[in-house]
């Protein structure tokens, strides 16, 4: 099998979960389905039109002036948020942009971007804004946790809500060293220093208690340096409010946006944030550094013999399969479609090379099995290793990716470049 560079092309964008466009001369040269999907026109409508008309009125200003700085040269955002228009001119779509410059055969310059729809994180951001408006409102018509200690650390007052907080009545807690109650003695010093820092007051700093069940806490505290008469500080007085929800929800907004929902691997975001990472660490220290891209062969066939959700079995079948490989520092996710990726930092060729052959022979003797359904799963596996030459993670990306195609090209297990 192989593969034009045209056919190529269309291959990878039509794979892919996220958009994908090409401005040439202020038009959209190129687009695939999954941009034609998100706003709502048919196949090949886009084609020629000017790309600011599909950008919400409020930004095109500003997004066509971002497209001019790329084209001369100058310095702009690979990455922003926009809001899209869609076919109807009405309704929109917010999404994330990661946009570079790109030349056509005749070397003139265009402008590639991908788009993902981010409207769901965005309304999970606004959940999480009015779930801490709704917490502060409920917290503040709830007595906080007050509190008081000497300048020696040890309690003197505390209020009842103590027992909510941290499951200790005041009287277990008077006398005792508060230090004593902090996560760890590192959880202690932030909320000294800044007490410090601050010439004796501080507001909102957030801290991790212990709870007596031995259970963590997240605290925001406020307190202050009482003085005596003659400026001697006697005592610290404060008060702390639970907001562990409130983290909880900021945990899970950022595990939403770095997860690929299929998988629950890394999504492409985490990977390449990852690659670049590992990349300049590698870079610094002048260690190794291995990449191991692959797809899984025929997996076309798959969706449109067995349907597409037979498909999606098969995927989370080699993402729960493969995940036992991950260990240290290494890290495994899906980059779009069928197409998934190792980063193994301290790995040179030989090591990656050995790291391939377990992947793979590890899947192929670990067929999807679905009731009286057997799928056998193959993989094009390519390598690429750190070489001076490189500039960026890109590079190495793209290299890795070649080898993969070339791989599948040849129908072996693997190529390196």
């Amino acid at each position: 099998m192989s593969f034009s560079e045209h056919a190529r092309w269309e291959l990878l964008t039509s794979l892919m979960m996220d958009g994908f466009y090409v401005v040439q001369d202020y038009r959209y040269v190129y687009v695939n389905l999954a941009f034609e999907k998100l706003l709502g026109t048919a196949p090949g409508y886009l084609i020629g039109k000017k790309f600011s008309d599909y950008v919400h009125p409020d930004m095109q200003e500003l997004a066509v002036s971002r497209y001019e700085d790329r084209i001369a040269g100058k310095p702009s955002p690979k990455h922003y948020e926009v809001k899209l228009l869609k076919k109807d001119g009405k309704s929109t779509v917010e999404a994330w942009l990661e946009i570079d410059v790109i030349k056509d055969d005749d070397q003139k310059v265009a402008v590639a971007g991908t788009v993902r729809d981010i409207g769901l994180i965005n309304s999970l951001k606004q959940e999480l804004v009015e779930t801490k408006a709704q917490l502060h409102s409920i917290m503040d018509n709830m007595s906080d946790t007050i509190y008081q200690t000497n300048m020696e650390g040890d309690i003197t007052l505390v209020s009842n809500c103590a027992e909510s907080l941290l499951g200790y009545k005041p009287e277990e807690m008077m006398g005792t060293k508060m230090a004593s109650y902090y996560w760890s003695p590192e959880e202690r010093e932030k909320v000294v220093n800044a007490i410090v820092e601050n010439k004796g007051k501080v507001t909102n700093v957030e801290a991790i208690l212990k709870r007596k069940n031995g259970s963590p806490v997240w605290i925001s505290t406020n307190a202050y340096v009482k003085k005596d008469s003659k400026g001697n500080p006697v005592s610290i007085e404060g008060l702390a409010r639970d907001v562990t929800t409130q983290k909880e929800l900021e945990k899970k907004l950022e595990k939403l946006a770095l997860t690929d929902s299929l998988t629950g691997l890394p999504n492409r975001r985490a990977l390449m944030d990852e690659l670049h990472l590992r990349f300049s660490e590698a870079k610094q220290k002048e260690s190794e550094l291995g990449l191991i891209y692959f797809d899984v062969n025929d997996f076309k066939k798959v969706n449109d013999f067995h349907g597409h959700l037979i498909g999606d079995n098969l995927l989370i079948h080699i993402a729960v399969t493969l995940k036992g490989h991950v260990s240290g520092q290494n890290m495994f996710g899906r980059l779009s479609g069928d197409e998934f990726i190792f980063i193994l930092p301290d790995k040179g060729s030989e090591k990656a090379q050995q790291f391939a052959h377990q992947v793979f022979d590890d899947i192929k003797l670990k067929p999807l099995q679905l009731h009286s359904l057997e799928i056998p799963i193959s993989l094009a596996i390519g390598i690429s290793n750190l070489k001076t030459i490189d500039t960026n993670e890109y590079s190495l990306l793209d290299r890795a990716d070649k080898a993969m195609f070339l791989a599948k090209r040849d129908v072996q297990k693997f190529e390196i470049l």
